[in-house]
């Protein structure tokens, strides 16, 4: 072997992968798997994917080649705690589904790691049985009040995620679920963990006893400097909707790359529609 090759081996063996050969090789696994999509992909379970990455850690560590591609990976030193365990898409008459199913590895906190994963590929089984069912529904009711079965358009079913923070101290990622027809309808689920504790964040942890109070002191003051623009609309600005008053005691957020909280707002929880999903910054 060269030893170019052999040294470069070497040092892939002294470390854990980084996150962008995770991504590279779950982009590899994906596009063997694309070729048999089939609604039985919708059922795989998350271990039969998890045995499908394991496959890949053999070929990167056979192989000179990935070897080598390992060593000039940029950020070598950055464990690989999320990754894509799979990725499908499946097509029918009812929906168009598209699915980038995250898991988590190599936090240190085995438990932790089991049971989101657990829960993530529940959480998601279960969105997406429910979004096939209103798909179907939606279709028999075009036909049933005259439309052409060849002409209903299908419903676009896609959940993805992004990671918003990786550091030694902090992952933090956002799920959506979003189904698109008419319009469009949006479901968000963060995850933020504290990889010293294994524990899952709470925005108490992260601003202390006072942390509705803030939050909310904040999201004020943001809308209020936001409003300002006046494409920026928020409800209670009329007669006819409610001012923003407080956050849910369960209100989502993620941690940002610099490792503050983002507190997220669905589409209409507090303006218009056509606002989107609305993001605060909350200073920590």
């Amino acid at each position: 072997m060269n030893p170019e090759l052999e040294r470069a081996k070497e040092r892939y063996h002294s470390v854990e992968p980084p996150e962008e050969l995770a991504f590279a090789v779950a982009t590899a696994v994906r596009a063997g798997d694309q070729a048999r999509r089939s609604r039985h992909a919708l059922r795989r379970s998350l271990g039969t994917a998890l045995a499908s990455c394991a496959c890949f850690v053999l070929l990167v560590n056979t192989s000179p080649t990935f070897a080598q591609a390992v060593y000039e990976v940029p950020v070598l030193g950055q464990l690989a705690r999320i990754f894509t365990v799979a990725e499908y898409q499946i097509e029918d008459q009812e929906h168009l589904i598209d699915v980038r199913l995250p898991a988590l590895e190599n936090t240190g906190h085995t438990a932790l790691e089991q049971r989101i994963n657990t829960e993530i590929s529940t959480r998601i089984q279960s969105l997406l049985d429910e979004a096939e069912e209103r798909a179907r529904l939606a279709r028999a009711a075009y036909i049933a009040t005259g439309g052409e079965a060849e002409d209903f358009m299908p419903v676009i079913i896609d959940v993805d995620y992004e990671i918003k923070c990786q550091n030694d101290r902090y992952l933090s990622f956002l799920i959506t679920e979003t189904e698109t027809q008419a319009t469009a309808f949006q479901q968000l689920y963060p995850y933020s963990i504290d990889l010293e504790s294994g524990k899952e964040l709470t925005l108490r942890d992260l601003l202390g006893p006072d942390w509705k109070e803030i939050v909310n002191a904040s999201v004020r003051e943001q809308i209020a400097q936001r409003s300002q623009d006046p494409d920026h609309v928020y409800w209670g600005g009329d007669e006819y909707s409610e001012a923003f008053t407080s956050i849910r005691d369960n209100q989502p957020f993620y941690l940002n790359e610099a490792g503050r909280p983002v507190v997220l707002f669905e589409k209409y929880e507090i303006a218009p529609g056509y606002m989107g999903v609305q993001e605060f910054e909350i200073p920590s």
